[in-house]
Parts: C-alpha cells; sequence; structure tokens
C-alpha cells in the first residue's frame, strides 16, 4: 500500500453571511488508482488517533503504526500545500496528534 492525502475542500451553508469551508481529509492508496475516488481508503478522522485502539476504520486498516502513519501523512501534504484553510486545517490536526501523544 501506497498510502498518500487526498484533500477537499467545499463550502457550505445557505447564505453568504452563513458560509462555512469544509476541508476534508481522505487517506488514498496510489497503488490501487492515481484518481480518486477509486484510491479510495478512508476518512482521516478528526479526533486524535489512539496507537492502541482500533476504534475507527484509519486505525484498523494501519493498525498499530496508525499514528506514524498519519503524522506523516499529514507533514507530507502540509509540506506541499499552498492553501491557507488548507494548510490551517492540516496544522490543526498534527497539533491533536501532537497532544494525543504526550
Amino acid at each position: 500500500m501506497k498510502p498518500s492525502l487526498y484533500l477537499l475542500k467545499k463550502q457550505s451553508g445557505r447564505t453568504e453571511y452563513s458560509m462555512k469551508t469544509e476541508v476534508q481529509v481522505v487517506v488514498v492508496d496510489l497503488d490501487r488508482s492515481k484518481n480518486y475516488p477509486l484510491n479510495f481508503v478512508c476518512i482521516l478522522p478528526q479526533k486524535a488517533i489512539s496507537s492502541g485502539k482500533s476504534s475507527n476504520i484509519f486505525s484498523k486498516v494501519f493498525g498499530t503504526s496508525s499514528l506514524g502513519v498519519a503524522t506523516r501523512l499529514l507533514r507530507r501534504a502540509l509540506k506541499n500545500e499552498t492553501d491557507y484553510e488548507i494548510r490551517k486545517e492540516l496544522t490543526k490536526r498534527l497539533m491533536a496528534l501532537k497532544i494525543d501523544q504526550d
């Protein structure tokens, strides 16, 4: 498996004043296909990933190494991303993982 992140940014809300930007972080397998959604594995959870518990699909797929895999994927994506809102979301998730490790 060659995991990577696919980042989706979408607007939600009913009016111009209630619009909110949401960033969805999806884990894909580049060995399956180069194009999303054929390479979909799971959505990267927003909550911290516990290395001991497999309470979500990401943890079930990557097992005990899920914390390291998530950190590596987020850092790689942050390094290559230029969009401010997506960078903000990636940084927030990296900070949550760091806090969970401590």
